[in-house]
């Protein structure tokens, strides 16, 4: 009888014990996410120049490309390009949430908050307020 409580208490303590102290899994973000989202803007900012206006205006169907070039652990970076303008990049920067799903990001002048929905799906949502103007988007993004 005491060998199976042995044997209990030695398998017990190997399924307790499944990931090494300190070891710390993050999703990998590296690659090219592609997707389309909606925007609403209004002023003259260099996004989408075609809807400066001082009137609130509604755009669907606006496609980007993020691209991850590097990550160390919680932090990446990358560019974004337009689909518009692919000639524009724009250098990215960004943390990962310490729940393996939210996402911190900046971009050279505005701010990113997002999540993971898996390995392979992002969604984020963008805000900007300069003094020409102002915009915010949702997008979702498939990785590559």
């Amino acid at each position: 009888m005491m060998k199976i409580w042995a044997s209990m208490l030695v398998m017990a303590s190997l399924l307790w014990i499944t990931v090494p102290a300190g070891a710390e899994e993050v999703p990998d973000l590296v690659g090219n996410w592609t997707g389309n989202g909606s925007v609403v803007r209004m002023g003259a900012l260099d996004h989408f120049p075609e809807m400066s206006s001082e009137n609130l205006t509604y755009k669907d169907e606006v496609s980007r490309t993020l691209v991850i070039e590097e990550q160390k652990g919680r932090r990446f970076a990358g560019v974004w390009i337009s689909s518009e303008n692919p000639g524009a990049t724009e250098a990215v920067l960004g943390v990962i949430g310490f729940d393996d799903e939210t996402l911190y990001m900046v971009d050279e002048d505005g701010h990113f908050d997002g999540r993971l929905i898996s390995d392979t799906e992002l969604e984020l949502a963008y805000r900007e307020v300069d003094p020409d103007g102002m915009i915010a988007a949702i997008c979702k993004y498939t990785k590559a």
